[in-house]
């Protein structure tokens, strides 16, 4: 059986609207990319101020977020890690924490802004960015219309975009 790591994805059962504590967690990592949603933050270190352990860590330049693979890499098992970043930054630390050891359960991400999606196209294999609701796009590589499925590849990073000529489809 091959396994497939986790990808942070626009239906991803780790975005939350809100920061959830986690009791059963010896410790909660909070890591902040978006500076401007610091009220977020604070009310929610408030909320498990003196209950539980944590650590929280703001990020504030390129560097320091590619450098998060250090932070990550020193937790201990049974730490719970909350993410708040804007969709490219989240991506990123999503993925570090993964390749550091996080499983799903153990991660809880907070988007600001837009959240990106994505369809591989079945004929040419090309990933590409589609507008959140969109159910059917043309591929920027080979041109073709894809239905954009409902199914999201974790080995592809995408939803499915199945090939299909419009001139076919019956209007009802």
């Amino acid at each position: 059986m091959v396994y497939n790591s986790p990808v942070l994805f626009d239906q991803s059962k780790t975005i939350v609207d809100r920061f959830t504590v986690r009791h059963d967690r010896r410790k909660l990592l909070i890591i902040s990319a978006e500076p401007r949603e610091a009220g977020t933050i604070q009310q929610f270190t408030n909320e498990i101020n003196d209950q539980i352990e944590y650590e929280l860590i703001k990020i504030n330049d390129e560097l320091q977020l590619k450098n998060i693979n250090e932070d990550l890499d020193r937790q201990k098992m049974g730490t719970q890690l909350y993410i708040s970043a804007k969709w490219d930054d989240a991506v990123a630390i999503f993925s570090a924490a993964i390749e550091a050891g996080f499983s799903e359960e153990g991660i809880q991400t907070l988007i600001f802004g837009e959240k990106k999606r994505y369809v591989y196209c079945m004929k040419c294999y090309h990933l590409q960015e589609v507008e959140p609701k969109e159910t059917d796009t043309i591929c920027y590589h080979c041109q073709i219309s894809l239905e954009i499925g409902p199914f999201f590849s974790i080995e592809r990073k995408g939803y499915i975009g199945y090939p299909y000529n419009p001139a076919f489809v019956t209007l009802t």
